[in-house]
């Protein structure tokens, strides 16, 4: 990472007053209310700080039956001031990391992971192919009428 001082570390309660006004932009208060619990309450969430300034963050969960190895990642994001200083390849990087962890411990193979991205945004579809993501299809209008969605998947069976 080119920034020295950033720590990546798990979310914890402590998070909750910062990570609820990183989703201000939701605009609505019950929904900034439950993206801040839900980062907190049944899913991993990842963060980068800055002191104690959270600056970076991504959030994973299972999907289904634990069973079947296959995670959502939601939301990687980095703060405008500190992109392109390879703060979103270290919270990418460790997330994989955990996930794997995640189902080694559990004695579950991991078997993908997967995400959506705004077609535009190709500074994240850059970063998500330089792990092995793959888009394997354009899911249209999915969030807005202004913008399609990919989807895209990361096959840990293919790289572990």
């Amino acid at each position: 990472m080119k920034v020295k001082g950033i720590k990546i570390v798990e979310g914890t309660s402590a998070d909750k007053e910062q990570l609820t006004e990183s989703f201000q932009h939701f605009n609505d208060k019950n929904i900034i209310k439950n993206r801040a619990d839900c980062y907190l309450s049944h899913n991993n969430t990842i963060l980068a700080k800055d002191g104690n300034r959270i600056i970076g963050k991504i959030l994973w969960y299972i999907k289904e039956d634990p069973n079947f190895g296959v995670v959502e990642f939601e939301e990687l994001y980095v703060y405008d001031d500190y992109r392109k200083k390879g703060i979103g390849s270290e919270l990418l990087r460790i997330s994989i990391e955990a996930v794997c962890d995640h189902f080694n411990q559990l004695g579950i193979k991991p078997r993908r992971i997967f995400l959506f991205v705004d077609e535009n945004n190709q500074s994240a579809r850059k970063l998500y192919e330089k792990f092995g993501f793959e888009c394997i299809a354009n899911l249209g209008h999915l969030y807005s009428e202004n913008n399609n969605y990919l989807f895209y998947i990361l096959d840990l069976e293919k790289t572990n």
